[in-house]
């Protein structure tokens, strides 16, 4: 099971937090990627890579959408349910 800090720490990387500048580190399930924490489409990419690397599997081509990786708490299900 990959801790929620550690799914954070990755998620933080590409989190944009205009008021402070700087990304949170940490994260409530039900924040969007997209409107919540700033990811653009490119972000979005190189996230899911990013997962793979450091988790070892490989998202399937249809996984590949907004809707699967939405929330916060949407990204750390997925994870979990492949490790």
């Amino acid at each position: 099971m990959a801790t929620p800090t550690a799914i954070d720490e990755l998620i933080g990387r590409f989190a944009r937090n205009p008021v402070r500048g700087t990304a949170p580190t940490e994260f409530a399930d039900g924040q969007a990627l997209v409107a919540d924490l700033g990811f653009d489409s490119l972000d979005l990419v190189e996230f899911l890579a990013q997962i793979e690397a450091t988790w070892g599997f490989t998202i399937p081509d249809e996984d590949f959408t907004l809707e699967t990786f939405a929330t916060v708490g949407a990204v750390r299900a997925y994870v979990n349910a492949r490790i």
